[in-house]
């Protein structure tokens, strides 16, 4: 299962460990973004886990994208997110 693994995390400490931790399951193909080919859910299941313990569920975010076909999770959601960072939507407007 191929899955693309996204971050904003705001510390240097934890995001190097995010870091560190993503590298042994893939390829870094952005400063913060990785492309990881994993075995199975488990595995899968496994490194969510581990990446939940290194942030902190206010201040990070990782997003998790599903890019196979198979093993979308018991949600059956094509993207995972941990943490609870909430992303500011951009908005257009007009200045008259």
């Amino acid at each position: 299962m191929i899955v693309l693994i996204t971050y904003d995390i705001a510390s240097d400490h934890r995001r190097e460990a995010i870091s560190t931790r993503l590298s042994g399951c893939g390829a870094r193909v952005q400063l913060s973004i990785f492309e990881c080919d994993l075995k199975d859910e488990a595995e899968l299941m496994s490194l969510l886990e581990s990446l939940e313990d290194l942030i902190d569920q206010v201040d990070d975010q990782i997003r998790v994208y599903m890019l196979s076909t198979t093993g979308h999770g018991e949600d059956h959601s094509p993207i995972k997110i941990l943490g609870r960072r909430v992303i500011e939507e951009r908005r257009d407007f007009w200045i008259l």
